[in-house]
This record gives C-alpha cells, sequence and structure tokens, in this order.
C-alpha cells in the first residue's frame, strides 16, 4: 500500500520539483531586470530636471508671452525716470518742436564780469537789473515772465513742447548760462523775452533783435535767426495792429554770441513810456503780445 502510494507521488513531485525551479529562475531574472534599468530612473527624476525647466521658461519664453517678465525687464527704467526723460530730450530736438523761452533777468542781479563771446575778451555784467515801469513801478523781470508763461501756454496748447530757462524770480542765471541751457536742449529755437527803457518818456514800441552775421561765433545760426525774427516781428504787428520798431542785429549781447541754436530777443516795448508801460501790464494786451510771438515761433518750426 506505501509502495503503490509512494510510486504514484513521485510524478507529482517531479512536477513541482519542476515548477518550483522556473519560478526561481523566473524571479532571478526579474529581480537582475530590475537592477539593470535602476540607472535610468534619475533621468526622468523631476526633481533633477525642475531647475533647468523653470531656467528656460524665463530666458527662453518671448518676451509678449511673458508679462511677468516684461513687467520685471520695464521696471528699472521706470524707476530711474532719467532716462525717458533722457530719450524724450534726445528725440525733440529731431523733431524740431523744442522751444527754449528766456525770461530775462531776475530779482537779484549778478554783476560778476562775463565773457561777451567766444570771440572776444570784452566782458558784461553776467546779470543787469532790467528797467522798472515808470507808472506801474513793475520791475521788468516780473512783466517778462508774466508775458513768457502766457506764450508758453499759447505754444503747449499748439503741441508745442517748451522749456523755460527760469519760472520764478529767485534764480541766479547769467546770460551765458542761458544761451547753454537752449544748447544742451538742443532747441530749434530759443526766444528772450525783454522790456525797454530809454532816457526819453516818448520813446515806444516793440522791437525784435538777432544775432548779427559778423560775429564769427554765430554765422551757423545767423541765418535761421534771422528769419524767426522776421517771422515773430510780422505777426506781433497783426496781433497788436502796431508797426513797432522794426529788426535790429546785434553783435554785443551773451545772450547771442554763446547760443549754438538760432536765438532771438523781444523787446516788447518800453516801461519809460508812462502809456505803455501802463498797456504792457494789461491782461488784454499780454494776451496779444504772447499770441503775436506764439504764432511766429509756430510759423518758423513749420518752415523748417
Amino acid at each position: 500500500m506505501h509502495v503503490i502510494a509512494a510510486k504514484k507521488l513521485k510524478p507529482w513531485m517531479a512536477f513541482v520539483r519542476v515548477a518550483v525551479g522556473v519560478v526561481f529562475i523566473l524571479v532571478v531574472a526579474g529581480c537582475s531586470s530590475e537592477v539593470l534599468e535602476r540607472p535610468s530612473i534619475p533621468k526622468e527624476s523631476p526633481v533633477v530636471n525642475k531647475t533647468p525647466a523653470v531656467t528656460s521658461s524665463v530666458t527662453m519664453q518671448p518676451l509678449a508671452e511673458s508679462p511677468a517678465a516684461e513687467k520685471l525687464l520695464q521696471k528699472p527704467a521706470a524707476e530711474a525716470g532719467t532716462e525717458s526723460v533722457a530719450s524724450k530730450t534726445a528725440t525733440t530736438p529731431q523733431q524740431g518742436k523744442l522751444v527754449m523761452l528766456d525770461p530775462g533777468h531776475q530779482r537779484y542781479w549778478n554783476n560778476a564780469p562775463e565773457s561777451v563771446g567766444p570771440d572776444t575778451r570784452e566782458t558784461k555784467p553776467k546779470v543787469s537789473s532790467g528797467t522798472v515801469g515808470v507808472r506801474t513801478k513793475k520791475p521788468e523781470y516780473v512783466l517778462n515772465l508774466e508775458v513768457s508763461l502766457l506764450i508758453k501756454d499759447e505754444l503747449v496748447r499748439r503741441g508745442i513742447e517748451v522749456a523755460m530757462t527760469r519760472e520764478s524770480h529767485d534764480v541766479d542765471i547769467s546770460n551765458k548760462q542761458r544761451a547753454d541751457m537752449a544748447n544742451e536742449a538742443g532747441a530749434a529755437l530759443a526766444v528772450r523775452i525783454h522790456t525797454d527803457g530809454d532816457s526819453s518818456p516818448k520813446t515806444k514800441g516793440f522791437s525784435v533783435l538777432y544775432p548779427s552775421a559778423s560775429t564769427a561765433a554765430v554765422k551757423p545760426i545767423a541765418a535761421e535767426s534771422h528769419q524767426a525774427a522776421g517771422l515773430i516781428l510780422d505777426h506781433l504787428k497783426a496781433a497788436t495792429d502796431t508797426a513797432g520798431r522794426g529788426l535790429s542785429a546785434r553783435s554785443d549781447l551773451s545772450g547771442f554770441n554763446w547760443s549754438k541754436v538760432p536765438v532771438v530777443l523781444v523787446e516788447l516795448g518800453f516801461m519809460t513810456n508812462p502809456e505803455e508801460d501802463e498797456l504792457m501790464s494789461e491782461a488784454e494786451y499780454q494776451k496779444k503780445l504772447a499770441q503775436g510771438i506764439a504764432d511766429g515761433i509756430e510759423q518758423f518750426l513749420k518752415s523748417r
């Protein structure tokens, strides 16, 4: 009985051994495969590739597709402020639109000597005191600024960019420095605003001065300055319905001789003439003066 059972079990035991062997082989093969493939895992690891991916998205992505990056890149220029201003200043002279207005004189004059120009040893006070209204008792520097601000408003309203040498009375700017300000700004035209004085109370009328071509330093700007002066004079006549005193070429003015841009000087009238002194302080007449000067400036700019 036991012998028969043992004989019957032998085939099953053989089968079990074979099966166990097969399983063992498969297990060993699986382990070997896992070990062989393990080095490739780090290449696919998101931890390893995370940094390159972020770097790529920031440095390689087009700016238009990255508003955050665009804002970040623009921020330094916006904070600097001076860059945008510098760019604006640089483009203005190319467009020929910047006008430098120079309200003559200031509250306190400066009698320190200053060279009249680069071609002469002659000197003049840096800034003289100016005249005073015989009736209004208004200082010239006050009237000059009043009218200059009206001219500025007229020009700005017409889309013309304006810079001013001063917008207050408490400054200390020499005539050469005023010319330098227009030069450095690359102005298309510098317009100096003054009022006149004379020993005779009967002398009256506006006039427009321009640099004389006989002065070597201003020869490059003499023709355009003369043109601008003529246009301003014509429009002043039309605006005020008076003839004025005409044009005058000058070689003795520091503000002309140091200028490298076209420049004119408008004498609004005589504060030593009682009637004209009062007239120049009237708001309506000041508007006419400002309009006429602005008309002449605008025509000059359009002709360039």
